[in-house]
Parts: structure tokens; C-alpha cells; sequence
């Protein structure tokens, strides 16, 4: 049976149109803003411009008009790729990368906005892709402060086909200087991070006293896992090293990406892109959207992540009768539960409850997980704190044993 095609509580367009990465995520009082990879023309991968939402709860949100679009003629004319907030400043401030033509090769624009977000200024250039380091690529900002000094991130390519993220020095915020490579993919503890030419949306943050690198990898243009590299931030000669010691895949899914990492109130935030191709305007009006949001943390040197509980009350905190059909807050009977078209969260007890997919095969589900889907959309939580996410059209079914509980809960539509 097919899949819905759409999503009804995963944050997307309101309007239609295309998304992928998440972008300049900040919180602004007790509002957080997420911005986004954005066409509003189509479901399809051009002209990108950032797409804007905001929540006080992390699962009922705004949309706000698009913040900022390609300035034709200038540097970001090909599109105003990924990025992040800049805070500390005196207005707010948000870097991305500027790509100027189909060569790709980009800049770090910044653009600074009104206080509530809304309205946003020009472009301007504050660092250029380097020469040096036999750079090929670098884009996806990502600023920072260690040592007394402010300091930005980019993914990067090296010509000889090496990953790595290149670091600059941004006390002058009008003028970045390249300070060399921060990590690139040589050396052991890297090996599961090797299958990539390029690092993409580069993300540092604190767990549990070490520091984690979330990198994207891209190969051959293919985008596969998002790893988070654990290990230490050192100086060297007077500028910050990442001291790699191991590696964890953060999603076990084959349609994760491009995550974006906050850290406002003491706990990581994280949203990704759920991953979503072209698609046929006449079909569908959008392609793409976010996971539900995700706080981290580091258990045993492998980095977890859980739904936020705030949005977890908000989206399906009480079992009400006849959620999905699935019989919400009674016990699933025994036997095939297809999933297809449901927007509904599904709590396992007890242990040989199976995910079973045409293309994909099947999946063991653990007691204690939970099982977010909507329409075409599977977000798996296990209690090791690995998640799996999942787009297909084609329906996944829940095999249940019986002994094997399984409430549903109804989930909300949460977009205005």
C-alpha cells in the first residue's frame, strides 16, 4: 500500500515549495527560529533562497515570509546556501555560504537583520574560498569561541580528494583570515569518516566534558551518513585543533542530513533534513522536510539523541482514542500493522517487534522505543539513543509478536 505524500507534523513549508538543510537556528527570548534551504517557486533544488519558522514549543510553529533571497549580480547570486546565526553582536547576524555562479565556488556572506528577525540587509563578503591547503571547495559556516578568540568553521574538499574543515579567525567580523585545517581525514581514528571528498555543515559542540565535530559526508556528489567525531579542541601555535579519538554514526537511516546543532540552554539542540529529492510540481507543491527536533548527549562514547520532551507532550503526550486507527492508548493486537498513511507515534514494550520494508527489509524495533511516522516519513528512537530515519513512499509495516505491546498515540497537526 502507498504511502501519504505529504507530512502533516514535521516542520515544512507552509507554502509549498522546496527544503533541505537547517539553517541559522537561534533562540530569541522564549522563541527559538529555525531558517532553512528554500525555493519558494517549486519543489526542486534552485535558486535558494532561506525559508524562515519560529516555536515556543519546538512542535507548533509560525512560518514567517522567506528572510533573505539570491542578491542577482552579487555574491550570493547562484544561491544563499547553509549557514548559522552569529551571536554576540550588536543586531543580529547571520553567515552562510554565498555562491556566486554554477562553478560553485563560494564566499562567506554575512547579513544583518531586524530584531525580530523578519527583515534582513545586502550581502557582504567577509571570507573568500583560500589558495591555500590546495583547497577545491569549502562552504556551510559555523561560528565558534575558544581561547578568548572568535573562530568559524567551513566543510571543505581538498583537490586531492580529501575531506577536511578548514578553520578561520573572525575577531575582524568584517574580514575573515584563513587560519589553516582544522581536521581533515587522514589518520585511524577516522575511518569511518573517510568514505567522503568533501566534509559538509561542520557542527561543534560540548558533551559530557568532550568535544564532538557532527560532519556530513559527502562522495561523488552522493550524500551519505552524518558521523559525530568525539575527541578534543587544542591549541596549536595559538589557533584551535580538533584531536580526533572516535567516531559514531548519528542516525542509522538512509535519509538524514545536513544537521544543525544549537547549544542555548545547556542541552544540544539538533535538526536535520529529512532528505527528499526533485519532485514533480504536478504531483506535489513541496519536497522536504525537518526531523522532529533532538536533544544530544554522549553515553559510552557514542553520541544519542531524543525526541525534546517538551515537543514530545505538545505532539502526542496523551494516548487518545482512535489515533491513526491504530486504537491509541489500547495495545496494538498481535500480528501486521501497516503503517501507511498514519501520522502517529507508536511506544514498543517488550522485545521481537519488527519494521518490515518492501526495499529496505526489515528492522528489529527494541522494547522501549518509539516510532514516530508520518505519511511517508519514519523517525525510530531506540533506547541506546541511535535514531533511524527513513522517506519512502513505499509503506513500512510493524510486525508485532504477540506479548509485544504497542500504544499509539494521535499526533497533532503542529504547522500555522
Amino acid at each position: 500500500m502507498a504511502a501519504a505524500a505529504h507530512t502533516t507534523y514535521h516542520l515544512r513549508p507552509a507554502a509549498g515549495g522546496w527544503l533541505n538543510d537547517p539553517n541559522g537556528m537561534t533562540k530569541v527570548g522564549d522563541t527559538w527560529h529555525v531558517f532553512f534551504q528554500h525555493n519558494p517557486a517549486g519543489p526542486w533544488h534552485e535558486a535558494i533562497a532561506w525559508g524562515h519558522a519560529s516555536s515556543r514549543d519546538l512542535a507548533t510553529w509560525r512560518h514567517h515570509p522567506v528572510a533573505f533571497s539570491p542578491t542577482p549580480g552579487g555574491p550570493d547570486a547562484f544561491g544563499c546556501w547553509s549557514g548559522c546565526y552569529v551571536p554576540g553582536g550588536e543586531q543580529p547576524t547571520v553567515a552562510y555560504s554565498g555562491v556566486r555562479d554554477e562553478t560553485l565556488r563560494s564566499t562567506v556572506c554575512v547579513r544583518h537583520g531586524s530584531p525580530d528577525l523578519e527583515t534582513w540587509g545586502e550581502p557582504a563578503v567577509v571570507a573568500e574560498t583560500p589558495d591555500a591547503d590546495d583547497v577545491a571547495v569549502m562552504r556551510d559556516p559555523y561560528v565558534f569561541s575558544f581561547a578568548g578568540s572568535l573562530w568559524a568553521l567551513l566543510g571543505a574538499g581538498l583537490r586531492d580528494g580529501t575531506p577536511a574543515v578548514l578553520l578561520f579567525n573572525r575577531d575582524d567580523e568584517a574580514a575573515w583570515t584563513y587560519e589553516g585545517l582544522f581536521l581533515t581525514g587522514a589518520g585511524p581514528a577516522l575511518a569511518a569518516a573517510d568514505t567522503a571528498d568533501i566534509w559538509e555543515c561542520p557542527q561543534l559542540v560540548q558533551l559530557g566534558g568532550r568535544w564532538v565535530l557532527v560532519l556530513s559526508l559527502q562522495y561523488l556528489t552522493v550524500l551519505g551518513r552524518v558521523v559525530a567525531v568525539i575527541g578534543d579542541v587544542e591549541l596549536v601555535d595559538g589557533r584551535p585543533r580538533f584531536v580526533a579519538e572516535g567516531v559514531s554514526v548519528l542516525d542509522n537511516g538512509g535519509d538524514f542530513y545536513a544537521p544543525q546543532v544549537i547549544d542555548v540552554d545547556g542541552s544540544p539542540l539538533l535538526f536535520g533534513w529529512i532528505r527528499e529529492f526533485d519532485q514533480d510540481p504536478a504531483a506535489t507543491d513541496h519536497a522536504g522536510c525537518l526531523t522532529l527536533p533532538r536533544r544530544l548527549g554522549l553515553r559510552d562514547g557514542v553520541v544519542t539523541s531524543a525526541v525534546d520532551a517538551g515537543a514530545v507532550a505538545v505532539l502526542a503526550g496523551d494516548a487518545r482514542p482512535g489515533a491513526a486507527g491504530l486504537g491509541a492508548g489500547r495495545p496494538v493486537s498481535a500480528g501486521v500493522v501497516a503503517l501507511a498513511g498514519r501520522h502517529a507515534r507508536l511506544s514498543v514494550d517488550g522485545d521481537g517487534a519488527r519494521l518490515r520494508h518492501t526495499d529496505l527489509g526489515e528492522v528489529p524495533v527494541p522494547t522501549g522505543a518509539d516510532i514516530w511516522v508520518d505519511g511517508p516519513v519514519l523517525e525510530l528512537y531506540p533506547r541506546d539513543g541511535v535514531p533511524s530515519t527513513w522517506r519512502s513512499e513505499i509503506a513500512w509495516e510493524l510486525e508485532v509478536p504477540t506479548g509485544v505491546g504497542v500504544t499509539a498515540s494521535e499526533v497533532t497537526v503542529c504547522a500555522t
